[in-house]
């Protein structure tokens, strides 16, 4: 389960100074002018960001798989894979047709979706939700009748739903009849303007399916990656062979792994796993190249910005969003690109049609593989700019990259000791009986999160929310433990008693009550 509920859920394109800056890669320059790239610049720039790869991914530490895309507009594209599909040594090596977790760069495919949606009339990005959704209620100052598709597809939609965000992307799938009532019920205010979240994509694929009768899953596919040739990408991950696992690295306790994520927690807001091969199609789409089903004007129209929004990354500074891009000035063009970010991965892309050039990166570990993937994003963009431009070599690159990922390692683990130190935990000397194992079985309900079902057998006690189950460690009576891994700091589970029934379970602050 995932710990820490109410934070942010997933993020838009943030660049880390001290990564950048710590393996040797120089500020942003500007270039004198502006020219579509040539064989020459794009080769520099692909040997410049394959030296950088190569050398962070031979280091303890680095992930268990990483790969890079990068395509010239029409040039065959440049794909590079290395390691397998888990921290396990004898795991099959993953490769071009490696369906990869990507994440939040979701929200450009289903972007772009949208956008060829509404030019076929099929559903209009005007609408708003009280077109959609009559009956649904929000607070003041989240009118209903005045938020339009096309607002929440560039976060501009002045409300937040912790439910619905946090459920879709860690516990269940939820039914697109069950948004009424989670909108009326679990909904926030929110001040006017862009505030990047899930919820304007997670909005649009229920109401594409309540208004159509299909769900966005298959009208992705139906529209765009069949078309496309995109045949080892898609939002149900359990039709493919050979998904890659995730990974937490814990330096001398080696990797934390992850099972790939299931099909019910593949949401339109950060629900595709996408090979490299597919990957340098898609990218090459986004740079102009025409198919049977997309056209280059939807491409530009989900490519232009929306909304003016001073999104601060710390290496790249992005002046607004477009429908599933962020709009961001690097050198002396305008990219567009997307980050993708989950428990065990993360992943980047960014293409720019001046200089008809995109590269993505995909990776199986969270340490430091979202700084990695994006300085190389900066380094491509830059180098295919500025002969000039320097970067470290590809061994001081590595060293100190390696240096980071120790360093990281032991903050983390030194986390998860401090969290289980804490007082409240009472030493984690209570061994509960059978007995007391059996009375917290049962069914315990949230209005908005859903039911947690506890269970219990011989060894321990088991609690699930929605697809997700995790063995609750016993620390004191009552009072049990639940992470996302040993990696994961604990946070407590707490059995609530009245007349000496077990009668409620407090979590996250949260108080799911006992019903069966």
């Amino acid at each position: 389960m995932r710990p820490h509920l109410f934070t942010a859920l997933s993020a838009a394109l943030v660049l880390a100074t001290p990564v950048a800056a710590e393996i040797g890669i120089a500020p942003a320059a500007s270039a004198a002018q502006v020219e579509p790239a040539g064989d020459a610049d794009f080769r520099r720039a692909a040997d410049t960001v394959l030296g950088l790869a190569r050398a962070a991914s031979e280091q303890p530490g680095a992930a268990p798989a990483l790969s890079v895309v990068m395509v010239r507009r029409g040039r065959p594209p440049v794909i590079w894979t290395h390691g397998r599909l888990s921290a396990d040594p004898a795991s099959a090596a993953v490769n071009g047709r490696t369906p990869f977790y990507i994440a939040s760069q979701t929200k450009a495919f289903v972007g772009l979706l949208a956008v060829k949606l509404e030019a076929e009339g099929v559903f209009d990005l005007d609408l708003t939700l009280a077109d959609v959704w009559p009956q649904v209620s929000l607070p003041s100052g989240a009118d209903p009748a005045a938020i339009t598709f096309r607002d929440l597809l560039s976060h501009q939609g002045p409300l937040e739903n912790e439910a619905l965000s946090f459920r879709t992307s860690y516990s269940d799938r939820v039914p697109a009849a069950d948004y009424a009532r989670l909108l009326s019920t679990g909904s926030s205010a929110r001040a006017p303007g862009y505030d990047y979240s899930n919820l304007g994509y997670l909005l649009y694929g229920a109401a594409l399916e309540l208004k159509t009768g299909r769900d966005w899953r298959d009208w992705l596919e139906l529209a765009v990656l069949r078309p496309a040739g995109m045949t080892r990408s898609g939002a149900r991950p359990s039709r493919f062979d050979g998904v890659p696992a995730y990974h937490r690295w814990m330096g001398e306790q080696g990797w934390d792994v992850f099972a790939g994520k299931p099909d019910d927690l593949m949401h339109a807001a950060g629900g595709l796993v996408v090979a490299p091969d597919d990957m340098a199609r898609w990218l090459a789409i986004q740079l102009g190249e025409t198919n049977d089903a997309v056209r280059p004007e939807w491409v530009r129209e989900a490519q232009t910005r929306l909304v003016v929004a001073d999104i601060q990354g710390d290496v790249i500074a992005c002046q607004g969003y477009a429908i599933g891009w962020n709009v961001c000035r690097l050198g002396a063009v305008d990219i567009r690109a997307h980050g993708g970010s989950y428990t065990g991965m993360r992943s980047a892309m960014a293409v720019s049609p001046e200089l008809g050039v995109a590269i993505a990166v995909f990776s199986t570990s969270d340490s430091l593989t979202g700084g990695l993937g994006q300085t190389l994003v900066q380094t491509f963009f830059e180098t295919v700019q500025d002969p000039a431009y320097a970067t470290t070599s590809p061994g001081d690159f590595g060293a100190r990259y390696a240096g980071r990922l120790a360093t990281f390692a032991g903050r983390r683990m030194a986390q998860v000791e401090q969290r289980r130190a804490a007082e409240h935990w009472g030493g984690w000397t209570w061994r509960p009986t059978a007995a007391d194992r059996e009375a917290y079985a049962g069914v315990y309900r949230h209005p908005t999160l859903g039911d947690y079902v506890v269970s219990s057998d011989s060894e321990a006690v088991h609690a699930r929310l929605g697809v997700v189950e995790r063995a609750l460690e016993p620390a004191a009576p009552d009072l049990f433990a639940i992470a996302d891994g040993r990696a994961d700091p604990p946070d407590p589970f707490r059995f609530e008693r009245a007349d000496g029934r077990v009668t409620a379970v407090v979590w996250e602050d949260q108080r799911f009550e006992r019903v069966d």
